[in-house]
């Protein structure tokens, strides 16, 4: 079993990583919110959103 973690903040989508993962078995996704941790001022960040999804993907072969 191979599980990825990857956030909503990451360069790929959702679908894109689904999309890959699916040709090489049983496919599983497992989602959770946490408050986004800030470290910087709000003016300075790309993300200016207080939380973020964990996307947990799940790959059976």
């Amino acid at each position: 079993m191979l599980s990825v973690s990857y956030n909503n903040e990451g360069l790929m989508s959702e679908q894109e990583i689904k999309a890959i993962l699916s040709k090489y078995g049983k496919y599983d996704l497992v989602t959770t919110d946490y408050q986004r941790f800030k470290a910087d001022k709000t003016e300075n960040r790309n993300h200016i959103a207080n939380s973020t999804t964990e996307f947990l993907h799940i790959l059976e072969k």
